[in-house]
């Protein structure tokens, strides 16, 4: 960073004759602009352990704990279609009493079953073609916070099924009277909290599951349903690049004596400092999510394991803070010379790395 030696050097090519030039050195240590280029951030499911992969091989015909109606059921698959391979699961509460069943046929034509509720129907919109055969299929199993006996006698109910293929959305299914042509589906489907999966031991598509404990999808993270419960700065790799000086007092003595002369000169100045968090690359944090964490200062060119006061801030947005800076120098000018005495600030931007844990509230 610059230091006095510097600022001497710096001004004194403006000296001459018998001027004698006094620099004073002004380095607030909380006078710095962060500007943060590279991040980490880890993103925490509160109650969850966070796999490597969260892809578990299907294994047929055994009870499997999942909590359908809170984590999507995402199954992959390597079924061309046309080969009539069929892709069938169970669902159980925690008694292991049933409580539906999905199926999807590969067919030419691929087709939907809804145990109970409809045999083999071809999917209402377009499942995505690639050119190789594996495909994710995500399945949720959402529930209506409504009554669930007044839904059922409007001729709907508060059950959807809504499935996903490679992404894209190719079934929204509303369980209602008019929708299931058969009648055994209240029963499983409407009054049953699915807490266990199994795969049917005629599941020949099936290929694997994303386990329960399954890694984050870190997008669309914002401050109502998320928390930063730490930050981390690696100072170790951090950078400080010097900026300009400012000059903010300066005082001439002009001493015809014969002894030194002494004067006051007062810095009364507002310092601002800027702070930014950059946005990781490959997660979504939305614009404007706050959150409070302090930084590290910058202390003599070198940036402080210590930090600030935590301030509050709106991500990808601009964090600006001033502060007064209210100083007083004694300026000596020695007998027979003249004496400028300058006051300079010190200003440093430093690019500081750092992981940052959100926490997912409950």
């Amino acid at each position: 960073g610059i230091n006095a030696e510097y600022g001497k050097q710096w001004y004194q090519r403006r000296v001459r004759g018998i001027r004698n030039t006094v620099i004073t050195v002004l380095h607030p240590f909380f006078f710095m602009k962060i500007s943060v280029l590279s991040a980490l951030i880890v993103i925490v499911l509160a109650n969850l352990t966070l796999a490597k992969s969260g892809w578990t091989r299907v294994e047929r015909n055994v009870f499997i704990d999942y909590d359908l109606e809170n984590f999507p059921l995402e199954i992959k698959t390597n079924s061309p279609m046309g080969s009539e391979d069929v892709l069938r699961v169970y669902l159980y509460d925690s008694q292991g009493t049933y409580a539906g069943a999905f199926g999807i046929k590969f067919d030419s034509t691929p087709q939907y079953y809804i145990r109970g509720c409809r045999g083999y129907t071809d999917f209402p919109k377009k499942i995505p073609t690639r050119s190789n055969t594996e495909k994710v299929w995500r399945i949720s199993f959402i529930k209506s916070s409504g009554t669930i006996d007044e839904q059922v006698c409007d001729q709907s109910s508060a059950v959807k099924l809504v499935v996903h293929c490679n992404g894209v959305e190719v079934l929204d299914f509303l369980f209602s009277p008019s929708t299931c042509p058969d009648d055994g589906w209240i029963t499983p489907y409407i009054r049953g909290h699915v807490a266990k999966i199994w795969f049917f031991s005629g599941d020949t598509a099936s290929d694997y599951y994303m386990s329960q404990s399954r890694p984050c999808l870190c997008s669309n993270i914002n401050s109502a349903a998320w928390t930063v419960s730490d930050i981390k700065y690696d100072i170790t790799i951090g950078e400080v690049v010097p900026m300009r000086p400012t000059i903010v007092g300066r005082k001439i003595i002009r001493n015809e004596g014969s002894e030194t002369v002494s004067m006051k000169l007062t810095v009364s100045e507002t310092v601002t400092e800027t702070m930014l968090l950059s946005q990781p690359i490959g997660l979504s944090i939305s614009v404007g999510t706050t959150f409070s964490t302090g930084v590290p200062f910058i202390a003599a060119g070198e940036i402080s394991s210590e930090v600030s006061v935590p301030y509050e801030f709106n991500y990808g947005r601009v964090k600006s803070v001033e502060k007064p800076l209210n100083v007083e120098f004694e300026c000596n000018g020695p007998a027979g010379k003249v004496t400028t005495c300058t006051v300079v600030v010190i200003k440093e931007e430093a690019s500081v790395p750092y992981t940052m844990t959100w926490t997912k509230k409950h």
